[in-house]
C-alpha cells in the first residue's frame, strides 16, 4: 500500500523495512484522508464506480436501485443512518453472490447500529416476500426471524423502500445530493468515537 501527501511517499518495500520517517508520512496522509472524508469518500467513490454496471436483467442496475431506495428513505424523512444504509445496502452485489447483505453489514458495521446491521444482513430473506412468481424463492423466508426486535423495521424497509425501487421511470436524486448526508453521518460517528475514547 502506498501512502502519499503533497508529493511525499513512504519508501519501504516491506513493512519490516519501514523507518520512522515512513510512518510520519503515512500518519500525515491518513490524517488528511480522514479530514477529506475518510470512509464516506471511499464509499461514495465505490458506489459511483458502478454507475454503468450491468443490470443483469433487472429493470435498473444496482447504482440506480441504490439511489432510488435512498431517495425514498430520504423523502420519507427517515434518519441519516437509514439513508446511508439504503444508499449502500446492495453495493456489495457488484462483487458478491448471495451474501451481499452480510457483506454490506460487515462493510458498514463499524459505523451503524446493531439493528441496522441486522437489517442489512437479513434483508434478502425479507425481500423474498416480494419476489412474485419467482420459481425458487420462498415467500416465507422472513418468518424464521419472527420475534426479532428489528423484524418490523426490516420488513418495512423492504416493502416500502427496497422492493419498490426497480422503476426505470422513477426520478431519483443524484449521488451528489447524498454526499453531505453521508459525510455528516460519518463525521458525527467519528466525533462520537473520539469523545468516548479514554
Amino acid at each position: 500500500m502506498i501512502s502519499t501527501i503533497a508529493g511525499e511517499r513512504a519508501r519501504f518495500r516491506s513493512l519490516e523495512g519501514a523507518v520512522a520517517t515512513d510512518w510520519q508520512i503515512i500518519d500525515r496522509a491518513e490524517a488528511r484522508h480522514r479530514a477529506g472524508g475518510g470512509p464516506a469518500a471511499g464509499l461514495l467513490h465505490l458506489l459511483a464506480s458502478i454507475k454503468h454496471i450491468s443490470s443483469v436483467g433487472y429493470p435498473v442496475n444496482i447504482y440506480a436501485h441504490s439511489l432510488q431506495t435512498a431517495t425514498r428513505v430520504l423523502e420519507a424523512g427517515r434518519d441519516d443512518e437509514l439513508v446511508v444504509v439504503a444508499l449502500f445496502h446492495d453495493v456489495t452485489e457488484a462483487f458478491s453472490d448471495n451474501d451481499h447483505g452480510w457483506l454490506a453489514a460487515q462493510m458498514l458495521s463499524p459505523w451503524i447500529s446493531a439493528r441496522r446491521a441486522w437489517l442489512l444482513t437479513h434483508h434478502g430473506d425479507f425481500q423474498s416476500a416480494h419476489f412474485a412468481n419467482h420459481p425458487t424463492r420462498d415467500a416465507h423466508d422472513r418468518d424464521k426471524h419472527l420475534g426479532h426486535e428489528a423484524y418490523a423495521e426490516t420488513s418495512e424497509f423492504c416493502a416500502v423502500y427496497d422492493q419498490t425501487s426497480f422503476d426505470p421511470q422513477f426520478t431519483h436524486l443524484p449521488l451528489t445530493d447524498f454526499e453531505p448526508i453521508v459525510k455528516r453521518f460519518f463525521t458525527t460517528h467519528l466525533i462520537q468515537c473520539e469523545a468516548s475514547s479514554p
